[in-house]
């Protein structure tokens, strides 16, 4: 006979959450200022404003891989 635990949820780890609160914070208080400051230095070719924007997309992907990867651990461990 099969058990299946419906009444538990399965609990991710700390870090998952805290790595979501970081990308909240990272994605939400972006610095626009680069974008109206003037000063259009260029980093490898390519504005400042524009590489943060990658860089965070990139960060809160990677989250969001790591967070599918603790759930089905989790769920595997039962």
């Amino acid at each position: 006979m099969s058990l299946v635990r419906k009444d538990r949820p399965a609990a991710l780890p700390r870090w998952v959450a805290a790595w979501f609160i970081v990308d909240a914070i990272v994605a939400l208080a972006p610095p626009l200022y680069w974008a109206f400051d003037g000063d259009r230095i260029p980093l490898l070719g390519v504005p400042a404003a524009v590489l943060y924007f990658i860089a965070v997309s990139t960060c809160i992907a990677a989250s969001i891989v790591a967070a599918y990867l603790a759930e089905v651990r989790v769920e595997e461990a039962g």
